[in-house]
């Protein structure tokens, strides 16, 4: 049969389906930041669904050879789409990380639906286990899911998200403002005098348009203003507040 004449069957369509589906609710569930211990197994069994959908086509040459194929051509991939997202005004988010990779998942699964055949086997035929092909495969997909863990969580360990506050004195009072490159929050505005801590705003949140605006009073002495999760923790940004200043700027 023509690679390019190739008339999917039912069970073809079905199998493609159900995989299309979970990369699918994979791509979610990064788009929309759930907890690492759910949405790394599904991203996982999604690229493990390809991955057959694809052993099935391309299996003549043994299993080592396609997961090397695999392995290799979806680290490729994903450094193209990375340097697609850096180009793009939006950047490199999650949900973009989502975005692009479930279309090419699902682009994948579309091609091989589409336009190969699945591989046919000889009636009457054992194939031999590979063993040392299955433990070079398991070593390569080892190798692969332990370099794309470790990124991961680096990139979230050092990535900092834009964000700053900055403020305008006017008077006696000052306005404060927040701003951050997406959506961010909720935090709490602390000012932080030699009298002890007060909660200034509660409940701060950055929103579509990457701004947060709050006026308070102006207070009387050299002060500290503090950005503090809501949750609790350590300020995430801080900013002097010096009563001496009398052009309505800060330092």
């Amino acid at each position: 049969m023509s690679a390019l004449a190739v008339r999917p069957t039912r069970a073809v369509l079905t199998g493609a389906g159900w995989r299309a589906a979970l990369v699918v609710v994979a791509a979610v569930a990064v788009a929309l930041g759930t907890p690492a211990w759910a949405r790394l197994p599904l991203s996982a069994a999604a690229v493990l669904g390809v991955a057959s959908f694809f052993l099935r086509r391309y299996g003549r040459r043994g299993l080592l050879d396609v997961v090397l194929v695999v392995a290799g051509g979806g680290l490729v991939a994903l450094i193209l789409l990375g340097l697609l997202l850096n180009v793009l005004p939006t950047g490199i988010t999650a949900p973009g990380w989502a975005l692009v990779v479930g279309l090419l998942e699902l682009a994948v699964l579309a091609f091989l639906a589409l336009f190969r055949a699945p591989v046919e086997r000889a009636a009457g035929v054992r194939r031999r286990l590979p063993v040392a092909g299955l433990a070079w495969g398991v070593a390569a997909a080892a190798v692969l899911a332990g370099a794309v863990v470790y990124s991961t969580a680096s990139f979230q360990a050092t990535h900092v998200q834009p964000l700053a506050v900055a403020a305008e004195q006017h008077g006696r009072t000052v306005t404060v403002t927040v701003t951050a490159g997406d959506r961010q929050g909720p935090f709490r505005l602390d000012l932080v005098t030699a009298d002890g801590r007060t909660v200034v705003a509660q409940d701060v949140r950055v929103g579509a348009d990457g701004r947060y605006t709050k006026r308070i009073a102006r207070p009387s002495t050299r002060a500290v203003l503090q950005l503090v999760p809501a949750a609790g923790g350590a300020a995430v940004r801080s900013l002097i507040l010096d009563s001496s200043s009398s052009d309505g700027t800060t330092r």
